[in-house]
């Protein structure tokens, strides 16, 4: 994993760029920091805000010509923030008695000021702080320059002299009534380390360099009116401050130029969209200044400018309160340090994959490609943690096996001639299909492992269907795609599936697949562009839908499209008119098609993070008052599960009960694996007239669950077959524990990596299970003894 491109990844996110106020700042007030301040009371923190960034705060927070407020995004919206109001405010009720600095041993130079004003002073008292010997030429016999054309209705005499005084109190050398000419500017060039000329005027023109505001090469330096050509006050201050930075970097012999391009004023990258806040006027004032209560309000006004879409729209990024360049950093952090961090992992596992952040974001950073590429990066390291993905790969590798997968081409016409009889020949679609068939698979059914786990008894419908309305011999295959491999980060077993998947499409002559599942089709986009495939739902526009009695009452749905989906368009179109065809309403969702959200199941959350999963469930179908319609299995389970009725495309196309499809919960996970196994089981008697060479599930023992001992068995991914092989080996081999006084029995089994433990009891004949739990911690035994015998 290249961490340094990931860092320059992190480096182009924008959710930390200072909003338009702050870049237009010259001296760059945090404004949003400054208002929430305000917003929340804290007026002291506030001023203490002020008084870090603003030179002079006491004078200019009274006469700032507040740059900040005409960019303000909430201009857009019934008016800029009065930011100028509110530090006149924040001087009113936070100011607080500073604490004692120590000043610095005077040591580092000696630099003289021209001009008392407010950029010299200001560039004197930064120096001054510093450890320079400053001494300042005022051509009157006061300090503050034009400052005093303000005393008036704000500033009054007493704060610009309190201010002043200040100055005087730092024992800077002054000389008032001294004229500053050409010859005499000579002269201090000789005599101090540098110069800095800050009057309004001069006789000569000024070359100066607008990044450093150095002249030539030499050790003067401009600020002030004479280089920024207005009245502003706050440009005034902020060219001081500049010009002391150039100072310190000149006597230091460093360069001038590195880093400096955010200085003043400066176009921030930061884009902000405030279409969807409502309109909100400025709080007007009941006297000449802010009470608090209203400055309180006013503050609030502000939509505290970031670039949060990616965040907006991700329940992930929000529940660790994180952004694309935060994560980033956290990544690059558990990278780059041998053994990692447990949160990081936790993070890094609770990501579903599913692309939104990239839709959604300005600059196209898609922390999808970087969790993916930092979970593979963790499996090659050996830091994935183990029970992250393990019951997700187990679960593909039975799909992959004997006990699931399968491949068959069409039944041959020799094979199926006994269905050819009137009226069968006449009216069935398959029967016609079947009597056309060459020989050859020009498509194969592939319908994945989670459709066939949730709706077993529509596949053989829809297989018969497909060989009915498609022209040309349809086979079929069942398996797994890899998906969960690929979410995992196990790329070494990604690719031994896909060449799995293209040795099958070679021996059958390259047909083209028909997928039914989103994230097969995601799949299939991403490892086997070579393979030509068409959408189920695709087939259904084109060759009309069955011809059944389909809708019972008519009602509007809001469509989840699935995350895999997000750039399929064509798909996308296509579920939407299978559903306006069956004569149901739509209502789009506000996170639909290209921008639609993960239902949990995504990069394996499921599994790795079930509070993080519930989450992205909770906040999904909280959408919408209308019923869900989705074409995902995985997306149906989900919703319901979290309470909210929904269909999936096939309880539509094949409906079975009058609405009662909607509320059907999923599988328990044991289910899903005998629904598969009965799918092959359906497919191989009734159509191709096998009889299996497998049961569905041998069940040694009659099992009494509770719910509760069910819901624990659901929450730890543990499946019956799991229990039943404890019990079969504590009843077998009297490998178990017995308690006396209660009778009940424990007894444990260590399956691959995991180790099972069951307490039960018997009664008469079956078993009630008292409790089930499991971990991947190895029990180490002394010579071969168990020491859990009886």
């Amino acid at each position: 994993m290249n961490l340094d491109k990931l860092l320059e990844t992190g480096d182009r996110c924008i959710h930390k760029e200072p909003p338009t106020c702050t870049a237009q700042c010259p001296v760059h007030l945090e404004i949003i920091d400054f208002l929430s301040e305000i917003e929340k009371g804290n007026f002291q923190n506030a001023y203490k805000l002020m008084e870090k960034k603003i030179p002079f705060h006491h004078i200019i927070g009274l006469i700032c010509d507040h740059p900040c407020e005409a960019p303000c995004e909430r201009s857009k919206a019934g008016g800029s923030i009065r930011i100028s109001e509110l530090e006149k405010a924040v001087l009113e009720y936070g100011v607080y008695k500073p604490k004692k600095v120590w000043p610095l041993p005077k040591n580092k130079g000696k630099v003289a000021i021209i001009g008392g004003g407010l950029s010299g002073l200001t560039t004197a008292v930064d120096l001054d702080k510093k450890g320079y010997r400053v001494t300042i030429f005022e051509k009157t016999n006061q300090l503050g320059g034009r400052l005093w054309d303000f005393v008036g209705n704000s500033l009054t005499e007493a704060i610009l002299q309190q201010e002043l005084k200040v100055v005087a109190d730092k024992k800077m050398t002054i000389h008032f009534e001294e004229t500053v000419d050409k010859s005499k500017l000579t002269e201090l060039l000789t005599e101090y380390d540098a110069v800095y000329l800050g009057t309004a005027n001069w006789e000569a023109p000024v070359e100066v360099n607008p990044v450093t505001f150095q002249v030539s090469d030499s050790a003067l330096f401009v600020g002030g009116q004479l280089l920024n050509k207005t009245d502003s006050v706050i440009l005034s201050a902020s060219s001081g401050r500049r010009a002391a930075i150039s100072i310190e970097r000149y006597l230091s012999k460093v360069s001038l130029t590195d880093s400096r391009d955010r200085e003043g004023v400066f176009e921030t990258p930061l884009q902000f969209d405030i279409s969807s806040k409502e309109p909100l006027l400025p709080v007007e004032k009941s006297a000449g200044i802010y009470s608090q209560e209203e400055a309180i309000e006013e503050a609030k006004r502000c939509v505290k400018c970031q670039c949060r879409k990616c965040i907006e729209g991700c329940v992930h990024m929000r529940k660790f309160e994180t952004s694309p360049d935060a994560y980033i950093r956290q990544i690059n952090h558990n990278e780059r340090i041998i053994l990692g961090t447990h949160y990081a992992n936790k993070m890094i596992n609770s990501c579903a994959e599913c692309g939104l952040c990239k839709e959604a974001c300005f600059l196209d950073i898609s922390m999808n490609d970087v969790i993916h590429e930092t979970r593979e990066s963790m499996v090659a390291r050996g830091k994935m943690p183990v029970s992250a993905h393990d019951f997700a790969l187990k679960d593909m590798a039975f799909s992959n096996s004997s006990r699931f997968s399968l491949v068959r081409k069409q039944p041959s016409k020799e094979e199926s001639k006994d269905l050819f009889y009137y009226p069968l020949i006449s009216f069935s679609d398959y029967v016609k299909g079947l009597y056309k068939g060459t020989g050859k698979t020009q498509y194969l059914f592939y319908p994945g492992c989670q459709l066939p786990a949730s709706y077993p008894d529509d596949i053989k419908s829809i297989y018969e269907y497909l060989v009915g309305h498609v022209k040309g011999d349809v086979g079929i295959y069942l398996g797994c795609c890899g998906a969960p491999a690929d979410w995992a980060g196990q790329q070494g077993l990604m690719k031994e599936n896909i060449e799995a998947i293209k040795k099958v499409w070679a021996e059958m002559e390259h047909p083209t697949f028909i997928l039914a599942c989103s994230s097969c089709i995601r799949i299939f986009e991403k490892y086997l562009p070579e393979i030509k495939v068409e959408s189920l739902w695709d087939i259904y526009i084109r060759e009309g839908l069955p011809n059944k009695d389909y809708i019972k009452i008519p009602q509007t749905l809001s469509i989840h499209d699935a995350c895999g989906t997000r750039e399929n368009s064509d798909l996308h179109e296509s579920v939407r008119k299978i559903v306006a065809k069956m004569g149901y309403g739509i209502e789009e969702l506000e996170y639909s098609k290209e921008k639609t959200k993960c239902c949990g199941y995504g990069g394996l959350v499921y599994y790795a993070n079930r509070e993080q999963s519930d989450a992205f469930v909770s906040e999904r179908i909280g959408e919408s008052e209308h019923d869900l319609l989705v074409y995902c299995a995985m997306c149906k389970d989900l919703f319901v599960s979290g309470g909210k009725r929904t269909y999936h495309l096939l309880d539509l196309i094949y409906p079975k009960d009058n609405g009662e499809s909607a509320t059907r919960k999923m599988p328990t996970l044991s289910e899903r694996l005998q629904n598969r196994s009965r799918v092959k089981q359906i497919l191989l008697k009734e159509i191709w007239r096998e009889e299996p060479m497998e049961a569905v599930m041998e069940e040694n023992f009659t099992l009494i669950i509770p719910s509760d001992v069910k819901k624990n068995i659901e929450d730890r991914y543990i499946l019956i077959e799991d229990i039943q092989a404890v019990l079969k080996n504590a009843e077998t081999k009297t490998e178990r524990f017995c308690n006396p006084d209660t009778g009940e029995y424990l007894a444990r089994l260590r399956r691959d990596n995991v180790t099972f433990w069951v307490k039960y009891e018997k009664e008469a004949g079956s078993f009630l299970i008292k409790s089930v739990y499991s971990h991947r911690m190895e029990i180490l035994e002394e010579d071969g003894n168990s020491g859990g015998k009886k």
